[in-house]
């Protein structure tokens, strides 16, 4: 289980080459990003496709690309491989596995931001560029 701190380097070091343009190939990071796009699903309620499709288009909308991890359609179908969502058995209905997400996630890193860390890494990227072009 991933704490609050663990979380945030997890997710800088995923930042750092800018938007993702895939999972993390270390499968314990890869389920840490998983976890953290489940949190805002209501464990109790039952989604249908287009609905776990549209709040998964919302977690992406800052930290994916147009390409890999931004294909939802993709990252829904890792996140029932890897246990983060159920399907039932005629495909109709999704349903959050919230036991998954508190075994990768402790509750205070399920409060973590990804957007809000995305922009603080591209906010410090720019700055280190600025300071290697004012240093030619």
């Amino acid at each position: 289980m991933k704490d609050r701190d663990d979380v945030i380097k997890i997710l800088r070091r995923a930042f750092n080459g800018g938007v993702m343009r895939r999972l993390p190939k270390k499968r314990s990071d890869a389920e840490v990003l998983m976890a953290l796009s489940m949190v805002g699903f209501d464990p109790d309620t039952f989604y249908d496709e287009t609905e776990v499709n549209s709040q998964l288009l919302v977690w992406l909308d800052v930290i994916g690309s147009d390409d890999g991890v931004a294909d939802y359609v993709t990252l829904r179908r890792e996140l029932v491989d890897f246990g983060f969502l159920r399907r039932a058995s005629d495909g109709a209905v999704y349903r959050v596995v919230p036991e998954r997400i508190d075994a990768v996630l402790a509750p205070g890193a399920k409060g973590v931001d990804p957007k809000h860390i995305f922009a603080e890494v591209q906010i410090e990227r720019r700055e280190r560029r600025n300071q290697f072009r004012s240093s030619d």
